[in-house]
Formats: structure tokens, C-alpha cells, sequence
């Protein structure tokens, strides 16, 4: 790209020095010298203005499964996206920009660390393979570190424990949905549970806004990650009908009306931040966390799209690249690009600099006038900020991009750990691709073999040419093989979650069945189940996990399965290095193991049928393990049988408990039985603790808001709800020692 020069010169500055430009007409006096040296000395020294000192806000729109051919902007010819397109015409747009693995949790991890995700921990999509490693500092940890307030809304999938997190990994809100849930469906929101009507990218809409409402006056970051339009398609009637009427199939129709309410969202919130005077210090960033997938509609016991469906969707495309979603293709690996920031970046200018989802982080950082902190793990990325104002680095052209395909479900025991087989590995550089092909995990011939395509002259990846570059083959090649080595070299690629347990902000921790370190016996995962466990057939069968203890004290394990009548009297065994506990299966649900008293630190917990019971096997199905924190005497400042009690003025009335929320978000649903009340009934709220002098204050929410708070008893609150259908109230205990505990509750209005 030839450079734009002069763009981004501080106008003010140009001006102010232009009458001064002609030096030989102010030496002609020395009383004119001194003018000029008392000017430029005034220009030089004066104070920076304030919207000099302003930092730019970020938002950055991240669409999951998301391909570039069915934006308007890039040519489609059946489904208008206005509000892209408005990002895309108003900003610069990457042609040759890389998301990381093809895959949601992979292009999230190198996004927010600017880190190859491998060396991040991540190295899938679940199966305990979608964990950010704790000590990898997020894009939004700096920026709060700088003064900016952070918030991520959407679909978080880096990690599925209270210390995983966004508001642990640098965010002040956090607001994440259900996976693949679009109505009516359930967010965690800063560790507290709340029922949503609705589409849920509405509600992921009205947060942003919120949130964008409430930090006008503060530089802020908002990740907007959302999970349209991640299958199964789905979208409101009205919209869906629209479809319908213009002749579309019922798939096409749920798909195209999902990309609508998202780009109708997108919409929303950059017309907010035009109506509150931020849009010139305000960086909009959109791109797509992989290729594009025929999904299934409305459920995942529906369908994906039939070969006809497909067409109907493609014909509309400008163009078909090789490959979709999972795959290293380019129709799989390469997203849409586009960064607005209106005053500072030329609308329409493009560019085709090898570049991708690694760069976001330093780019972001380098707008913001901001270093990568001293003891940062190595940031892989590099900022593309020069490349937009004109200023390409000499060696940007020498510039080698490595991208991989992930393992997805393919069984831990499957894989040679000391030195895993990888589908795919590609080297992109200049205008050449380099892949690294071992098909063996997929049934293929254990050998590794390379194939080389130059993407300008063929950009449908249709010609190998590697017998016709023998230089550039022998150049990437090593390269390849050495990039790889060191990733697993490094020792942080290909592990499994670890669990951190024991923080009293989260007693209860899921432990994620799709995580198991290691199997045991002829237990085995459920058909079509990455989070059940059948097969208990044989005493020794186990299950193990890595946890990482976080404070020495008493733990306890509870067990969730299926367990007909006539299997239950099993025993198991629940074990780390340190101690040992038993739990006998009597109930058809769910057990509680005895008590546990852990180190800190890391170690394996072991989960080991002893014997069987009065059937054939220990339990029909594991499907949830939580580790729960015991409180003991010398736990001073944690609040004991905390909950609430809520109440109408007649004798209806329930009782809700202290239990982890992201427990509750991982395996409980919506199974919580509400409290019926009559529209516009008054609802009492009384919180109540065993040890209540411990209680520094009590915030309620109702929904998103907050209702009230109490910092001295009585602890009661009265609220009104006039909306009909399902509402969660959660109180927020603050104990003397800053412990934070929240209890959730649904109100069903009538």
C-alpha cells in the first residue's frame, strides 16, 4: 500500500507554524530572532489541551461464526447489514486479517492476550481446552490499570469458573449469556444470576448502552462479544416472517433474521454514542471469531442446512472461499476487518498488510498511548496504528503469521502429549500459504506432508504449489517446525483446565466434566456428550481433575448423576494426595461427600467407584461435580447460612440460600422454583446470615438495577414488580472482611 502522508497531522499545529515557515525573513533582525524563539518556545512549552489528554474510548464488536460474504458492505446481494456497513464505510478495512484456530475460544484468547492461543492454554473450543491460563494479562487488565473502566458483554468462553471470569480477568462488568440460548434465557452478571426475556442480543444491546450511558465521562472499554450468530438460528417471529414472505426458507429465514437483530443492536449502540457526543473519541473495531457454519435452526435437535439451503444462502455471496468454520482454509481463518475513528482514521482507505486477531491488543494499547508492562508475557502481536497513519514498518513485509486448526472433541487419551499431532498449521508470508497437514488424529496416514498456495493468484486455494517454489518451501518449512517446537516447548499449550477452589467469593466451584485429566476403567463419555459420563460398570473407574486449592481448609465434593432405584448403594471414593473422603450413592440425583481437609496449592482430585450398590453399574450417568469451601472456626469475616426470605403480605413465601453462581450458571438452568405473586404486590425481602454481625452491607438488584442498600439492620427491603413473567431479585452480601456473596432468587409475576 503506498503511504497516506499528512493525514493525521495535528491541524492546529500546521496552521500555527505556517506563518513562520520562511526563517531567512526573521534573521534579518535580531529583534525578529527573538520573536520567533519566544513563539516556538510558547507552541513547544504550552500545557496539552484536554482533548489532547483525553484518552479514546474502545468498542470492539466481536460476532461469533460470522463470515465476511454475508455483510452488505462486501457484496451480498440478500441480507442488508446497515450498521456494519456504517463501521466498514466510515473507517479503514483489513483485507487480509486472521482470527486464531478457527474457532470461538481460540480467536477470543489471542484477542484478548495478543498472544498465539496456544501458548495461552487455549487449544479448543470445551473439553476443559477453552481455560485463558490465570497469570496471561487480558487487554482490559491494562487498560483498568490505566484509568479506563471495562466492561464485557456477551458470549465469554475463556473459561467457566468464578476465577476465569471477565470481572477477574480486568473487567468491572461482566455480562455473559447462556451458551446457545437465544430467548428467554439466563446471564451471569458480575457473579450474580438473572433471567432474561427476549432475544438475548437485546438484552446484550441495552447493557452495552447502559454501560456506554453510565462512563461517558471516563475512558472506557466495551468488548462486545456476541453470540449471534453461533447456531441453532433463531430469531423473533415478526422478523423471521419478513423472510418468509420475501421467499425464503425457514433456515435461511431464522439465519438472516438473527444477522438483522445483530446488526439492528450494532446500530443501537453507535447511534448512543453519537447522541452523547463521543463518536470523535471513540474507536469502533468489528471483526468474527471464525468462518461461517451451516447450523442447525432453533435446536440442536433440529437439523443443519441441507445442500439446497446452503445454496440458497451462497448464491448471494460475491464470492466462495475454501472452507468454513474449524477449518485453516481462508473461508475459515480470514474475517472482516474494519476500525472507525471518525477525525483520525480516512473513511474507505484499505489495506492489505498481513495482519490479525494477535494485533488488536497492541494496536488498542498504542491508540491509548500506553506500554505493554515490564514482566508481560511476550505479546505476539504487533501494532497496525503505524499501518493505518501512513508509517508501515520496513520489515512488515517480512512479517510471518502462523495460524492453527484446534483438535476440537477429540479425546484427551487420543492425544500423544509429549508431542500432539496438529490437523493443520499454517504459515502465511507475503503472499504465500504454507500449511502443515498430519491427518492421523481424523483416520488419515501418520505422516506429515506440506502444501503451498499463493493466495493473489489463487485465492480459492484450489493449486498446490510447492514442486514449484522449492525456495519458499524450504524457507517456511523450518520455520513451521520451529514455531511449533516452541509452542510445545513452552509447556502452556495443550493442558487441561485447572480449578481454582477455595475463594470465598465462590464456595461452591464447578468442576466442568469435559475437563477430566485422565479416565479410568471402561468409564467413557456419553454418546453425543461432552458433559456426561456412563459406563460405571467396574469397581476402580475414576475420573481425575486438576484443581489449584486456593487456601488450606475443609472441602466437600458433590456428586450430580442419574441413578436408577434399582443401581443406588454404590460407594466412591474422593481423593487428592493429602486426603480422602467417601460418599454413598442413596439418592437418584445428587451426594455429598465427607469432608476433605486440602493444602493449598495444586493437586489432582480423584473421583473412584469403590463398589457397586444393588445393581449393575455405580451410577447410570455422571453429569456435575462442584467442590464446595466449609466454613470453620478460625474463618473469620465469612458470612454462614446466608440467604433470603422472600414474602407477600399473605403466606406465600420462599426461602433462597447462598450457592455459587457459576455453579448455578453451568448446570442449574432455570430449575429454581419461583415464588408466585400477583402484579404490583408488594414483595418483602428480608436477608438473613448465621453470624449477622459479620454483614458490612446488603445490595439488592432487581434485574440489572440496583434497588436499594442497607448497611445497618434492619436487613429488609420492599419491592413492587409490575411486569408480568419471571423475575430474579439477587441480594448482595458484604461482609466486614470485604467478602462479596450474592443469593438469587425468581419472583414469578401473574
Amino acid at each position: 500500500m503506498p503511504k497516506q502522508a499528512g493525514l493525521f497531522e495535528n491541524a492546529s499545529r500546521v496552521n500555527y507554524l505556517h506563518p513562520f515557515l520562511d526563517l531567512n525573513f526573521f534573521m534579518m533582525t535580531k529583534t525578529c530572532t527573538f520573536l520567533l524563539m519566544m513563539l516556538l518556545c510558547l507552541y513547544s512549552c504550552r500545557e496539552p489541551s484536554e482533548d489532547m489528554d483525553k484518552k479514546p474510548n474502545f468498542i470492539l464488536f466481536l460476532i461469533d461464526d460470522f463470515g465476511y460474504a454475508d455483510i452488505s458492505y462486501e457484496g451480498n446481494s440478500q441480507i442488508r447489514t446497515p450498521s456494519i456497513d456504517r463501521i466498514a464505510e466510515n473507517g479503514a478495512h483489513f483485507t487480509r486479517f486472521y482470527q486464531s484456530g478457527a474457532a470461538c475460544a481460540p480467536t477470543r484468547a489471542s484477542l484478548l492476550t495478543g498472544r498465539y492461543h496456544l501458548a495461552t492454554g487455549v487449544w479448543g473450543v470445551h473439553a476443559g481446552r477453552d481455560f485463558i491460563h490465570r497469570d496471561e494479562s487480558t487487554m482490559a487488565d491494562i487498560l483498568q490499570n490505566n484509568g479506563y473502566v471495562t466492561g464485557a458483554f456477551g458470549k465469554w468462553h475463556s473459561g467457566k469458573t468464578w476465577s476465569y471470569f471477565s470481572w477477574n480477568r480486568g473487567f468491572d462488568v461482566g455480562v455473559h449469556s447462556r451458551l446457545y440460548q437465544y430467548f428467554d434465557t439466563q446471564v451471569i452478571y458480575n457473579n450474580k444470576i438473572i433471567n432474561v426475556d427476549g432475544p438475548i442480543t437485546n438484552v446484550i444491546g441495552d447493557q452495552v448502552i447502559r454501560f456506554i450511558e453510565e462512563n461517558k465521562d471516563n475512558p472506557f472499554f466495551a468488548y462486545v462479544p456476541f453470540q449471534s450468530i453461533h447456531e441453532p438460528y433463531n430469531c423473533p417471529p415478526e422478523v423471521f416472517q419478513g423472510y418468509k414472505e420475501a421467499g425464503y426458507s425457514d433456515h435461511v429465514a431464522r439465519l438472516y433474521g438473527m444477522i438483522e437483530v445483530m446488526d439492528l443492536n450494532i446500530g443501537r449502540i453507535l447511534n448512543r454514542v453519537d447522541q452523547l457526543g463521543l463518536t470523535e473519541n471513540t474507536v469502533i473495531l468489528f471483526l468474527s471469531d471464525d468462518g461461517p457454519s451451516p447450523g442447525f435452526d432453533l435446536s440442536y435437535s433440529n437439523r443443519r442446512m441441507n445442500e439446497g439451503e446452503k445454496a440458497e444462502r451462497t448464491r448471494a455471496w460475491p464470492k466462495q472461499l475454501r472452507g468454513g468454520k474449524g477449518s485453516i482454509w481462508e473461508g475459515g481463518s480470514i474475517t472482516p476487518f474494519y476500525i472507525q475513528w471518525k477525525g483520525k482514521i480516512k473513511p474507505g482507505m484499505e489495506f492489505s498488510q498481513l495482519s490479525g486477531v494477535i494485533d488488536v491488543f497492541p494496536t488498542m494499547l498504542d491508540i491509548a498511548g500506553l506500554k505493554i508492562p515490564e514482566g508481560n508475557l511476550p505479546v505476539h502481536g504487533r501494532s497496525f496504528w503505524p499501518v493505518i497513519q501512513g508509517e508501515e514498518p520496513d520489515d512488515w513485509n517480512e512479517r510471518r503469521y502462523f495460524d492453527n486448526t484446534n483438535f476440537y472433541l477429540i479425546e484427551r487419551h487420543q492425544i500423544n502429549m509429549e508431542k500432539p499431532e496438529m490437523h493443520h498449521i499454517a504459515l502465511h508470508y507475503q503472499q504465500y500459504k504454507l500449511i502443515r497437514a498430519d491427518n492421523t488424529l481424523y483416520g488419515g496416514p501418520d505422516t506429515v506432508y506440506y502444501e503451498l498456495y499463493d493466495l493473489v493468484a489463487d485465492p480459492l486455494e484450489k493449486t498446490d504449489i510447492i514442486k514449484d517454489k522449492p525456495d519458499i518451501a524450504a524457507m517456511l518449512i523450518p520455520e513451521i517446525e520451529s514455531w511449533y517446537s516452541d509452542i510445545i516447548g513452552s509447556g502452556r499449550a495443550f493442558t487441561q483446565a485447572v480449578y481454582e477452589v477455595g475463594n470465598w467469593e465462590e464456595t461452591s466451584t464447578p468442576i466442568n466434566l469435559d475437563a477430566v485429566l485422565e479416565l479410568k476403567g471402561p468409564v467413557k463419555r456419553s454418546d453425543n456428550s461432552t458433559t456426561r459420563y456412563d459406563n460405571w460398570t467396574r469397581p476402580g473407574s475414576a475420573m481425575r481433575f486438576e484443581i489449584d486449592v486456593a487456601e488450606e481448609g475443609a472441602y466437600q465434593v458433590e456428586l450430580g448423576y442419574a441413578c436408577e432405584p434399582s443401581n443406588l448403594g454404590s460407594f466412591f471414593h474422593i481423593y487428592t494426595s493429602r486426603d480422602t473422603a467417601g460418599i454413598r450413592i442413596e439418592d437418584n440425583s445428587t451426594a455429598l461427600s465427607g469432608t476433605l481437609l486440602l493444602p493449598s496449592g495444586r493437586q489432582v482430585l480423584t473421583v473412584e467407584l469403590v463398589s457397586l450398590g444393588r445393581g449393575t453399574v455405580g451410577v447410570d450417568v455422571m453429569n456435575r461435580i462442584v467442590m464446595h469451601r466449609i466454613p470453620e472456626e478460625k474463618d473469620n469475616g465469612v458470612l454462614r447460612d446466608a440467604g433470603m426470605e422472600v414474602y407477600t403480605a399473605g403466606e406465600n413465601r420462599k426461602k433462597f440460600f447462598v450457592s455459587s453462581a457459576s455453579a448455578d450458571f453451568m448446570f442449574g438452568g432455570r430449575q429454581q422454583e419461583p415464588l408466585e405473586v400477583r402484579t404490583g404486590e408488594k414483595v418483602t425481602i428480608q436477608p438473613f446470615a448465621g453470624n449477622e454481625d459479620q454483614i458490612r452491607k446488603i445490595i439488592l438488584y432487581d434485574g440489572f438495577e440496583v434497588s436499594g442498600t442497607l448497611e445497618d439492620p434492619p436487613w429488609k427491603f420492599s419491592l413492587y414488580l409490575e411486569k408480568p413473567g419471571l423475575h430474579t431479585v439477587n441480594v448482595e452480601f458484604v461482609s466486614v472482611s470485604g467478602v462479596m456473596n450474592a443469593v438469587h432468587g425468581d419472583i414469578l409475576v401473574k
